[in-house]
C-alpha cells in the first residue's frame, strides 16, 4: 500500500512538472503570423536580419497598500475576526 502511495504521489508531481513545462513553452513559441513574403514567423527563432517579436507583458499583480492593511486590521478589530483568530490559533 505504501508503495503504490509513493507511485501516485511521482506521477502527481511528474504531471504537474509536465504540464508547467508545456504552458511555459507555450507562452515563449507563440506564431506571429505570416509576414509581407507568406513566410510564418515565430519568436523562438528570428530570421538572420529580424527582430524577434515582443511577448505578451503581464502587468505585475498589484498587492495591498500600507493603508489597506491598517484599514483592514482596523476593521477586523471592530467587527471581533481577530478576537476569534487568536482564539482558535491561541495567538494573542
Amino acid at each position: 500500500m505504501e508503495i503504490v502511495i509513493k507511485h501516485l504521489s511521482l506521477i502527481a508531481a511528474a504531471t504537474l512538472a509536465l504540464g508547467a513545462a508545456h504552458e511555459y513553452a507555450a507562452d515563449m513559441d507563440v506564431a506571429a503570423g505570416p509576414d509581407e513574403n507568406g513566410t510564418t514567423l515565430s519568436q523562438a527563432a528570428p530570421a538572420a536580419g529580424q527582430a524577434a517579436m515582443p511577448t505578451t507583458v503581464r502587468p505585475a499583480p498589484m498587492g495591498k497598500t500600507r493603508e489597506e492593511v491598517r484599514q483592514e486590521l482596523i476593521r477586523a478589530q471592530k467587527d471581533g475576526t481577530m478576537e476569534r483568530l487568536n482564539a482558535l490559533y491561541g495567538g494573542g
